[in-house]
């Protein structure tokens, strides 16, 4: 019971304290806004495609390399399966040695391609991003609008298609 009179002692205290004066709120009634296709900008601008071929050689070089070093191992493995019973203690306990550092430095190599694919990623999507970046400016210059925004990325449930600047972007990206 002694919290309402309480609650309402304190409510009394806050309305009578000043209230800072609010800053009326901006409208911009003329802002255009537009948008484009990220994904699409990176698989059919001269750009994207250079670097998702430079992702494919990358995975192409670094699959046969791993490829070929499972295949070597398999190789051993068989051939001690093979031989064990063939083979005196100390040479099978070598060969199995062999053997646990060819996997483990396979697990390594392994590891050191997807590490250097996120890398290579990484990089590549940077180097995309500065030159899509003035690209997507030049065409709000050109388009006089004042937002752009990739509709891949941004929450846009549905937008008109004659707002999609995707082919525009593109092209200036391609002529850079």
């Amino acid at each position: 019971m002694s919290r309402i009179p309480l609650a309402a002692a304190f409510m009394c205290v806050l309305s009578s304290l000043p209230v800072a004066a609010q800053t009326p709120a901006v409208t911009f009634p003329g802002a255009r806004i537009a948008f484009f296709n990220g994904q699409r900008v990176a698989i059919e601008s001269e750009t994207g495609l250079a670097a998702l071929a430079e992702i494919e050689t990358f995975q192409t070089e670094a699959s046969a390399e791993l490829a070929r070093r499972n295949q070597a191992l398999l190789g051993q493995r068989q051939q001690l399966q093979t031989q064990s019973s063939l083979l005196i203690d100390s040479a099978r306990l070598d060969m199995e040695h062999r053997l646990e550092r060819e996997t483990l430095d396979l697990q390594r190599l392994v590891d050191d391609a997807q590490k250097e694919f996120q890398e290579l990623q990484q990089r590549l999507d940077g180097v995309f991003l500065a030159q899509l970046e003035p690209a997507v400016a030049a065409v709000a210059s050109d388009t006089s609008v004042h937002f752009i925004f990739d509709r891949v990325i941004s929450p846009i449930a549905w937008a008109d298609p004659t707002y999609d600047l995707t082919d525009r972007i593109i092209e200036r990206l391609d002529a850079n």
